[in-house]
């Protein structure tokens, strides 16, 4: 446990580095006990040693002996206690992995191996589920879980959690450093054709960083975000236009067919009220390394969730440099908002202090929401024993076949 912590501390690029900066010290107590001495309150410690892999974390634990030996080449040689064993990865084709019988949970795990590929296009991967090419599918968007759930055929696992999919805004340039142009943007989508053309007319739409029913969300947020409103956004643009500046952007995303899609159906509702919008789509490396980390964009489409729990994401998204906060924004109120939700111990603190970051997000415009976030698990009826993270990672130990 110390090395691993110690590991993630250490490289500023570990996705559980964020984790680490309230550890004052810490100590081996016994051969099962580490004790954490903290820099001051962090209510949201404990939350780090357990979430999804994909949030990075503090509990999953590396060799230390494999770390030592293979370096920077230890994710090529994967060593680790968990159900499956390694056996093969040919990249952009498949990773094969196979039962491990020394797993720790006795009679665990059921199934004798899993094959993982990648399958990119939805229709391709919703097609190869439904017809039984592949037994799960770990789904991204709204259009399968929509489809999924209409199909006698096929059992989907899906619940919605906070976060979802979104703009962000560029705040440190124009012409998204003018909260006017912020709104115009946001005004000009149409929901209903969104959901329409983009999701089946399944869209559920999202106005706030949570879900309505979610312990954390804010109708007050909710409510002061910007409805469907062409016209107001037509004066917007005019008096952005009339104090000098140049309302016309590049908006960039990834070059998946979904996205292409995506993209296309934005750039004709911004073009409906009088912007002219250049699209750069490019290849998910290539936004990842020049947008993402480089900064290099005006708007960007994004998708992250759901969460189980809004520690870290909210302040890994909006907190001032927050290491997902890509476009720059900062407010003092938001940041002391969820200074607050991570230090509390009290839940009825935490939940309010998120409650106040939305409001004073969405009366900002921080981002450009859109829908929910829907990652699910489609799968195949004989696939039994489908146990999830919301954010779509399965326990894949009880997972099992029906022959």
């Amino acid at each position: 446990m110390l090395f691993n912590v110690a590991r993630q501390r250490d490289d500023p690029t570990a996705l559980g580095h964020l984790y680490t900066e309230p550890i004052a010290a810490m100590r081996a107590v016994d051969p099962l006990t580490v004790e954490f001495t903290l820099k001051r309150p962090t209510g949201s410690f404990p939350v780090a040693f357990a979430l999804p892999f994909s949030s990075g974390n503090l509990g999953t634990i590396a060799s230390p002996a494999a770390v030592r030996q293979r370096g920077a080449d230890y994710g090529r040689h994967p060593v680790g206690a968990g159900p499956f064993a390694f056996v093969e990865w040919i990249p952009n084709n498949k990773i094969v992995v196979e039962r491990f019988d020394r797993y720790w949970r006795h009679g665990r795990p059921h199934l004798d191996g899993i094959e993982f590929r990648p399958l990119p296009d939805t229709e391709t991967r919703y097609a190869s589920v439904a017809n039984g090419d592949v037994d799960l599918d770990i789904a991204g968007f709204h259009t399968e879980v929509h489809r999924s759930s209409q199909d006698p055929g096929l059992e989907t696992y899906y619940g919605p959690g906070g976060d979802g999919e979104f703009l962000y805004f560029n705040v440190t340039r124009p012409p998204f450093d003018d909260r006017r142009m912020r709104e115009a943007v946001i005004r000009a989508i149409d929901p209903a054709a969104l959901s329409a053309t983009q999701y089946r007319g399944a869209m559920d739409g999202a106005r706030t960083a949570f879900a309505e029913g979610d312990p954390h969300y804010s109708a007050e947020a909710a409510q002061a975000y910007p409805s469907y409103d062409p016209e107001r956004a037509r004066q917007l643009i005019a008096e952005y236009r009339a104090s000098g500046g140049d309302p016309n952007f590049t908006f960039q995303d990834a070059n998946s067919p979904n996205n292409v899609r995506y993209a296309t159906f934005l750039q004709a509702q911004w073009a409906a009220v009088g912007l002219d919008v250049q699209l750069r789509l490019d290849d998910i490396a290539t936004v990842i390394i020049q947008v993402v980390q480089g900064g290099d964009f005006q708007m960007l489409h994004w998708i992250t969730g759901p969460y189980e729990n809004p520690y870290p994401f909210m302040y890994n998204q909006f907190h001032t440099g927050g290491i997902n906060n890509y476009g720059g924004y900062s407010n003092p109120e938001v940041d002391a908002a969820l200074d607050e939700a991570a230090s509390t111990t009290d839940p009825a603190r935490r939940t309010a202090a998120y409650q106040r970051a939305q409001v004073v997000l969405n009366q900002d415009l921080a981002v450009v929401w859109l829908a929910r976030a829907a990652k699910a698990a489609i799968a195949q009826p004989h696939v039994k024993g489908v146990s999830r993270y919301l954010s779509s990672e399965l326990f894949w130990a009880d997972t099992w076949i029906a022959r």
